[in-house]
């Protein structure tokens, strides 16, 4: 990928580039130093909503004060350029005839590779993911991480919004994790896993709730920046124990 990328920003004109893999929520990038983590992170979330709103294999030109933008959303990945008003669009296209179609395939393959159970590098400490069984203990905690999100944006939204993003979300997770309709939210933004069925999540309930959180923070105003470990910092340590924020972190693609 880094190869590809750099013959995108070798193109005369071109002054960085992003590509967002729209299953895993991963990125890879080559942008100017000036632009920070929590920066790249806006331009991820930003990215992936305006994906969602483009038909697939097409190309949305920006305009900015300084230079211009060029998203392209393909089958598995969505793309942003940046460049200077005066970019080489002729060499650039060139380059973007095999650059997208390369990009694709390396998501695809990546898809296909054997899934890891070890989520995270950590080795003395327990790590969401590893061999399966519905611990009650972590999905209790993770079911109050969800809960402590979702109460810290009563305030502020209103019983009806947040409650209505929540099930949204949801609604967006289940498309890759089926069991999680399962899970029941009430009409105080709370969730909770129906009696009697524990039986019907599988190794992945761990990442499917995650899953859900990050969508569903996603979902408000993204510049207004919502620190996750702030809003369960009453759990943090639990949390931090079973590899919460570093599944987390995973999740929404960090560098």
């Amino acid at each position: 990928m880094e190869t590809i990328l750099n013959d995108i920003r070798s193109v005369p004109g071109i002054t960085g580039v992003l590509v967002l893999d729209k299953d895993t929520l991963e990125s890879y990038h080559l942008l100017p130093a000036s632009f920070s983590s929590e920066a790249i992170g806006n331009i991820r979330t930003r990215l992936l909503k305006l994906s969602e709103k483009m038909n697939q294999h097409s190309r949305l030109d920006l305009k900015f004060e300084h230079g211009v933008g060029l998203v392209y959303n393909l089958e598995k990945s969505a793309i942003l350029i940046f460049g200077k008003s005066n970019l080489n669009f002729s060499v650039l296209g060139l380059v973007l005839k095999s650059a997208l179609q390369g990009i694709e395939r390396k998501l695809v393959a990546k898809a296909k590779e054997p899934v890891k159970t070890q989520v995270s590098s950590t080795l003395d400490k327990p790590c969401l993911g590893t061999s399966f069984a519905v611990d009650k203990k972590t999905l209790g905690l993770l079911i109050e991480a969800v809960n402590l999100v979702a109460k810290s944006l009563l305030k502020t939204h209103g019983g009806f919004y947040v409650t209505q993003n929540l099930r949204k979300s949801k609604e967006e997770v289940i498309k890759e994790f089926p069991f999680v309709a399962n899970f029941y939210v009430d009409n105080n933004a709370t969730i909770s896993l129906i009696k009697g069925r524990e039986g019907l999540l599988d190794e992945r309930f761990a990442l499917a709730l995650i899953r859900w959180i990050y969508f569903f923070v996603n979902s408000f105003d993204p510049t207004q920046f919502l620190d996750v470990r702030d809003l369960t910092a009453r759990i943090s340590q639990s949390l931090e124990e079973i590899g919460f924020y570093s599944m987390y972190q995973k999740v929404a693609g960090s560098c």
